[in-house]
C-alpha cells in the first residue's frame, strides 16, 4: 500500500530555468512539506513532453522511497509534462495530488509559433493533448486542481487552463509569468496540501 510523503515537486514551464518557482518552494518549506524544484533538461520543449516527462519519472524514482507517494505542481508546461507522467508513463501509483498553474490542457494558439515538436504538443488542437484529454477523468482520485488567470496572454484561449474536474481557481495576475510568483497562488497551493503528514 502506497503511503503518502510530504515531498512536493515543482515543475516549472517552457524557456524557465526554475526562477519562477523558486518563491514557492521557499514557502512550502517553511509550511512544513518537502518542495524541489525539478530541472528538466532542454525545457524549451524541444524533444518533446515524453522526453520531459521521463526525466520527472527519474527525479520521483530518485527523490520518493519506494512506497511513498508525492505532490505534483506544475507551471504551465510542466502542468502537461506531469500529465504525461501521471497518466502513460505509470505515475498515478506514485501520485496523490496534481495541481496546475496556467497550464495549456487544451492548447494555446502561442504555442502554434514554437515550430517544433514541443511547440505543435502544445498547441490548441494537438493530437497529444487530445490523447491525454481523453483520459483526463482518470486524473479524479489526485483531486486535481487548475489555477488561471484571465489576463494570461500565454495561455490562449484562457478556458484552456481549466481542467474539466476537480477545482479551479482564477487569481487576476497581470502576466504568465508571474503566476506562480504571486502570494495568493502560493497560499492556495499550499492550503490544497494540508492533509498530508508531517506538513502542518
Amino acid at each position: 500500500m502506497t503511503t503518502r510523503s510530504n515531498t512536493v515537486l515543482l515543475i516549472p514551464g517552457i524557456f524557465d530555468r526554475g526562477r519562477s518557482m523558486h518563491r514557492m518552494e521557499a514557502a512550502l518549506a517553511r509550511s512544513g512539506f518537502s518542495a524541489h524544484y525539478i530541472h528538466l533538461q532542454y525545457n524549451s520543449g524541444w524533444y518533446g513532453m515524453e522526453f520531459l516527462a521521463h526525466q520527472l519519472k527519474s527525479q520521483v524514482e530518485s527523490l520518493i522511497d519506494p512506497g511513498q507517494s508525492c505532490a505534483l505542481v506544475g507551471f504551465s508546461m510542466g502542468g502537461i509534462v506531469a500529465r504525461h507522467y501521471i497518466q502513460v508513463l505509470g505515475g498515478m501509483e506514485r501520485v496523490h495530488k496534481y495541481i496546475s498553474i496556467a497550464s495549456p490542457h487544451f492548447g494555446s494558439l502561442w504555442a502554434n509559433c514554437l515550430p517544433y515538436r514541443g511547440g505543435r504538443q502544445l498547441s490548441v488542437g494537438s493530437d497529444f493533448l487530445a490523447r491525454i484529454n481523453e483520459e483526463v477523468h482518470s486524473l479524479a482520485p489526485l483531486e486535481p486542481v487548475s489555477i488561471w488567470t484571465p489576463y494570461d496572454a500565454t495561455i490562449l484561449p484562457h478556458s484552456s487552463a481549466l481542467l474539466p474536474l476537480g477545482k479551479s481557481y482564477e487569481v487576476p495576475v497581470a502576466l504568465h509569468r508571474w503566476v506562480p510568483l504571486d502570494q495568493r497562488v502560493i497560499d492556495i497551493v499550499a492550503d490544497e496540501l494540508p492533509s498530508i503528514p508531517g506538513a502542518r
